[in-house]
Protein backbone atom coordinates (compact mmCIF):
# COMPACT_ATOMS: atom_id res chain seq x y z
CA UNK A 1 0.00 0.00 0.00
CA UNK A 2 1.31 3.41 -0.93
CA UNK A 3 1.46 5.86 1.95
CA UNK A 4 0.58 9.31 0.72
CA UNK A 5 -1.26 12.46 1.50
CA UNK A 6 -4.07 12.21 -1.04
CA UNK A 7 -4.72 15.95 -0.90
CA UNK A 8 -1.55 16.79 -2.80
CA UNK A 9 -0.32 13.52 -4.36
CA UNK A 10 -1.47 14.56 -7.81
CA UNK A 11 0.26 17.92 -7.36
CA UNK A 12 3.55 16.17 -6.54
CA UNK A 13 3.23 13.93 -9.58
CA UNK A 14 2.39 16.94 -11.72
CA UNK A 15 5.55 18.62 -10.40
CA UNK A 16 7.72 16.09 -12.24
CA UNK A 17 9.63 18.16 -14.79
CA UNK A 18 8.09 17.42 -18.16
CA UNK A 19 6.53 19.39 -20.94
CA UNK A 20 4.96 16.38 -22.59
CA UNK A 21 1.87 14.32 -21.76
CA UNK A 22 2.76 11.08 -19.97
CA UNK A 23 1.08 8.97 -22.66
CA UNK A 24 3.58 10.06 -25.29
CA UNK A 25 6.52 7.75 -25.91
CA UNK A 26 9.23 10.36 -25.42
CA UNK A 27 12.52 8.90 -24.25
CA UNK A 28 13.36 12.08 -22.32
CA UNK A 29 14.28 11.23 -18.74
CA UNK A 30 11.50 13.39 -17.24
CA UNK A 31 8.85 11.81 -19.47
CA UNK A 32 10.03 8.29 -18.58
CA UNK A 33 10.08 9.11 -14.86
CA UNK A 34 6.53 10.42 -15.07
CA UNK A 35 5.37 7.22 -16.80
CA UNK A 36 7.13 5.12 -14.15
CA UNK A 37 5.45 6.98 -11.27
CA UNK A 38 2.06 6.70 -12.95
CA UNK A 39 2.57 2.96 -13.54
CA UNK A 40 3.78 2.29 -9.99
CA UNK A 41 0.76 4.10 -8.55
CA UNK A 42 -1.34 1.12 -9.68
CA UNK A 43 0.95 -1.48 -8.09
CA UNK A 44 4.33 -3.22 -8.39
CA UNK A 45 5.90 -3.42 -11.85
CA UNK A 46 8.77 -5.43 -13.32
CA UNK A 47 11.41 -4.04 -15.63
CA UNK A 48 9.53 -5.64 -18.55
CA UNK A 49 6.28 -3.96 -17.46
CA UNK A 50 8.00 -0.56 -17.45
CA UNK A 51 9.71 -1.19 -20.79
CA UNK A 52 6.29 -1.92 -22.28
CA UNK A 53 5.21 1.65 -21.48
CA UNK A 54 8.31 3.13 -23.09
CA UNK A 55 10.77 3.34 -20.20
CA UNK A 56 14.36 2.32 -20.82
CA UNK A 57 17.35 2.03 -18.49
CA UNK A 58 14.74 1.48 -15.80
CA UNK A 59 17.22 1.11 -12.93
CA UNK A 60 18.70 4.52 -13.78
CA UNK A 61 15.23 6.12 -13.86
CA UNK A 62 14.37 4.53 -10.50
CA UNK A 63 17.65 5.85 -9.06
CA UNK A 64 16.72 9.36 -10.25
CA UNK A 65 13.29 9.14 -8.65
CA UNK A 66 14.78 7.92 -5.37
CA UNK A 67 17.20 10.84 -5.42
CA UNK A 68 14.17 13.16 -5.53
CA UNK A 69 12.49 11.49 -2.56
CA UNK A 70 10.37 8.68 -4.01
CA UNK A 71 10.52 5.61 -1.77
CA UNK A 72 10.72 2.75 -4.27
CA UNK A 73 11.63 -0.78 -3.17
CA UNK A 74 13.33 -3.23 -5.53
CA UNK A 75 12.73 -6.96 -5.14
CA UNK A 76 14.96 -9.27 -7.17
CA UNK A 77 13.63 -12.62 -8.36
CA UNK A 78 14.34 -15.37 -10.88
CA UNK A 79 11.83 -15.63 -13.69
CA UNK A 80 11.02 -15.43 -17.37
CA UNK A 81 11.18 -12.10 -19.15
CA UNK A 82 9.19 -10.91 -22.14
CA UNK A 83 11.85 -12.41 -24.42
CA UNK A 84 10.82 -15.86 -23.14
CA UNK A 85 14.20 -16.56 -21.60
CA UNK A 86 14.83 -17.33 -17.96
CA UNK A 87 16.65 -14.53 -16.17
CA UNK A 88 18.26 -14.45 -12.76
CA UNK A 89 17.82 -11.34 -10.67
CA UNK A 90 14.95 -9.70 -12.51
CA UNK A 91 13.64 -6.58 -10.77
CA UNK A 92 10.17 -5.80 -9.45
CA UNK A 93 9.65 -2.19 -8.28
CA UNK A 94 7.13 -1.09 -5.68
CA UNK A 95 6.26 2.52 -4.88
CA UNK A 96 6.03 2.73 -1.10
CA UNK A 97 5.78 6.47 -0.53
CA UNK A 98 5.67 9.67 -2.54
CA UNK A 99 8.07 12.48 -1.64
CA UNK A 100 7.03 14.87 1.08
CA UNK A 101 6.43 18.53 0.32
CA UNK A 102 5.29 20.24 -2.81
CA UNK A 103 8.05 19.11 -5.16
CA UNK A 104 9.57 15.71 -5.89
Amino acid sequence: MIRRDTSDAEHRIAALPTSEPAHEKSTATAAQELRIVEALMSGPKTTDDLRSVGCYQVSARIWGLRARGYNIVTDLFNGYAADGLRHARMARYTLVELPMGDAP
